[in-house]
């Protein structure tokens, strides 16, 4: 009997600490996709400011050819 209950302490423990490796892992994981996402989303405002700026001095130039022209 006394061995049955050291069996089962012992499987307790093993599930207990199962379960909190889960949690820790699952907490690293989140962390790393937060960090993932966040480096993504500047990368991807990086890029998009890089666009407003060609795009908006391709219509400056287009804007001075037109006025050149009307001149």
């Amino acid at each position: 009997m006394k061995n049955v209950f050291f069996l089962v302490a012992a499987i307790c423990l093993a599930a207990c600490n199962t379960a909190q490796g889960v949690k820790k892992d699952v907490a690293i994981g989140a962390e790393k996709t937060g960090e993932a996402l966040q480096k993504g989303g500047e990368a991807v405002e990086h890029a998009l400011q890089k666009s407003g700026e060609a795009v908006g001095g391709a219509l400056k130039k287009g804007g001075e050819a037109v006025q050149k022209v009307v001149e």
